[in-house]
């Protein structure tokens, strides 16, 4: 088991306050536990809790995600729009919530993060357009040919 640590804060006046709201986890997927022993295998079902933050905290004890399945959480904060993201949980004994790899639903895979918004204007240009300046050495003209 895993134990996953929430600390939520909301922007309130110019400083940091404690959220309100919960997290409704649940598994993506039912899972199979082999059994041991001679023990039949164990199917888990895919059944949600709901876990309320307390001054904006709450210790979650999540079982470590496995292949073909990871955990779905649901953030209901006060005052803001719900959220669902899906999570791999590592086999630690605990982390942060905020260091969860976040995960793509279709795929198992883990999100790829965004691109940088000051990317953007560099991904339009085509090899060769990125020159040096002959006027200031050590600079180079982006967009010139």
């Amino acid at each position: 088991m895993t134990v996953v640590r929430v600390n939520a804060q909301v922007p309130v006046d110019g400083a940091l306050a404690p959220a309100r709201g919960f997290l409704w986890w649940a598994p993506n997927a039912r899972r199979v536990v082999p059994g041991v022993g001679g023990a039949p295998s164990a199917i888990i079902l895919p059944a949600e809790f709901k876990a309320p933050l307390v001054a904006g905290a709450v210790d979650v004890t999540v079982d470590p995600t496995g292949l073909g399945w990871v955990w779905c959480v649901l953030e209901a904060f006060t005052g803001l729009p719900s959220k669902r993201r899906y999570f791999a949980v590592p086999d630690v004994p605990s982390i942060d919530y905020a260091d969860l790899v976040e995960i793509d639903p279709a795929s198992l895979a883990p999100e790829p993060a965004a691109a940088p918004a000051w990317l953007a204007p560099f991904e339009t240009l085509s090899a060769g357009t990125v020159t040096p300046d002959p006027e200031n050495p050590g600079f180079y003209l982006i967009g010139a040919s």
